[in-house]
């Protein structure tokens, strides 16, 4: 009896064993499939996207920093490389304007250089660290009321929001957007969506001057592997708000 249980065991196993061994090599078959189709698949996108992504740099700036427009305040985004030291560059050309009457007319095409609002900052910064991103002769003459730095908003969306309040508070009608050139394009598509959904009876011009620096160039972008990570992010985020993203 106990022999003729053990050997009804022992068929009962190999019984089930053969539609297992079949099961499991089915099921990595298909995971196989399915993974080769989802690389295929992510591999497309990014193949796609590389080819696509310099739409972000398909854009005209609106300031060349030689004709200046009359503006009530330079915004700056912080947190890319030479941005606010660019801003502050800018700045001082106002400056300089102010201080020079022109000839024959006796006054200054600008009255008072405009406000530097440094957005994004970040809760810890200060005036210090601000004025180590200005070069030496901007630092001579800007003053701590000609800035404000803003330490609140952590992103794009944030940036515009802040912009918004500032601007309906001291009636601003037109502001200077200054950001990285890869950046440019989806921040003045979002500022002005911003400043108009929050400010709807007052609106706000957004002029632009980009920051341009290796590898973010329409050119180049696409030889340096942190140019290529940056800027297909950048396009990945372009494509998402101005689809989805809705003020």
């Amino acid at each position: 009896m106990p022999l003729t249980f053990a050997r009804w065991k022992s068929d009962s196993r190999e019984v089930f064993k053969l539609p297992l061994q079949r099961l499991t090599a089915g099921l990595k078959r298909w995971s196989l499939f399915l993974g080769s189709m989802l690389f295929g698949m992510a591999l497309g996108v990014l193949t796609l996207a590389f080819v696509l992504a310099g739409d972000i740099y398909e854009y005209q700036d609106t300031v060349d920093g030689v004709h200046l427009p009359e503006v009530d305040a330079i915004i700056v985004l912080a947190g890319g490389r030479g941005r606010i030291q660019a801003a502050g560059d800018i700045w001082y050309r106002y400056w300089e304007l102010s201080q020079m009457p022109i000839k024959g007319a006796g006054k200054n095409p600008v009255a008072t250089p405009p406000i530097l609002y440094v957005s994004g900052m970040g809760p810890q910064s200060n005036w210090q660290v601000f004025a180590r991103q200005l070069r030496r002769g901007v630092n001579e003459v800007i003053r701590p009321e000609d800035v404000i730095l803003e330490r609140e908003s952590q992103n794009t969306d944030a940036n515009a929001e802040w912009v918004a309040r500032y601007a309906a508070e001291r009636d601003w009608e037109r502001v200077l957007l200054v950001t990285s050139s890869y950046h440019m394009k989806r921040a003045k598509f979002m500022f002005e969506r911003v400043l108009h959904a929050r400010n709807p009876d007052h609106p706000v011009d957004v002029e632009t001057l980009s920051v341009f620096a290796e590898p973010f160039e329409p050119g180049e972008w696409r030889t340096d592997l942190h140019g290529i990570r940056v800027t297909l992010i950048e396009y990945f985020k372009w494509i998402y708000y101005k689809s989805f993203w809705h003020k």
